[in-house]
């Protein structure tokens, strides 16, 4: 599979939220000090538990 390309408008990660397909958020790393980029691999609403880095729901694709 060819690696995903990072959004230039990536949303911020939040609660009660529809994750469709392949959508993609960021998280803010406070220890490398920039954004981690995540694309959504099972469609889901956003609870607290479904957050990054859950790698049922999500899967790690780069940093900003």
């Amino acid at each position: 599979m060819p690696g995903a390309v990072i959004s230039n408008v990536t949303r911020i990660w939040d609660i009660n939220v529809h994750w469709s397909l392949y959508s993609q958020c960021g998280t803010w790393d406070p220890k490398g000090r920039g954004v981690d980029v995540w694309e959504c691999i099972l469609a889901h609403y956003s609870t607290p538990s479904t957050s990054p880095p859950n790698h049922v729901y999500w899967r790690y694709i780069g940093r900003r």
